[in-house]
């Protein structure tokens, strides 16, 4: 899934993250005066980040597609929690067949990070910014509000 940048100058203008789980949550709120149960879906996902590399150069003016990769397991934040309201829409992601397989961003091959069946993940991802009109115009100045 895609959501907008949280950064206030960002080199990018969207996060990325791959969805491992939805929850539906009944809490207590607790207030000035009362506390109350709410209902609170949430995803939890591992972040993707743009790769950031002098050597590769993306986008529409590069004649390249944006590259991801998972964030490092050692990061605090690689896996979070994300309102679901936050998301602008799924995003496509093609794996960099160059770039292999490996376990340098997840070390462990059994983890709640990964689907069942994976043991490793690709340790790179284009997004695909054309699988639509809608993904292209955001990657561009061309469209109305995007």
């Amino acid at each position: 899934v895609m959501v907008l940048s949280g950064e206030t100058s960002p080199s990018h203008p969207y996060w990325y993250a791959r969805v491992l789980g939805i929850y539906h949550l009944d809490v207590w709120l607790e207030g000035v005066c009362r506390t109350e149960k709410q209902h609170i879906d949430v995803l939890y996902i591992r972040w993707l980040a743009p790769s950031i590399s002098s050597d590769y150069k993306s986008g529409i003016q590069h004649a390249r597609l944006p590259k991801l990769a998972f964030v490092e397991e050692l990061d605090h934040d690689a896996f979070g929690f994300l309102n679901p309201n936050q998301v602008i829409r799924r995003a496509h992601l093609i794996p960099a067949f160059m770039s292999g397989c490996g376990v340098s961003s997840l070390r462990y091959r059994k983890s709640l990070g990964r689907p069942k069946e994976e043991l490793t993940d690709w340790e790179a991802y284009y997004i695909r910014i054309f699988v639509d009109r809608d993904m292209f115009l955001r990657y561009t100045s061309l469209g109305v509000g995007h």
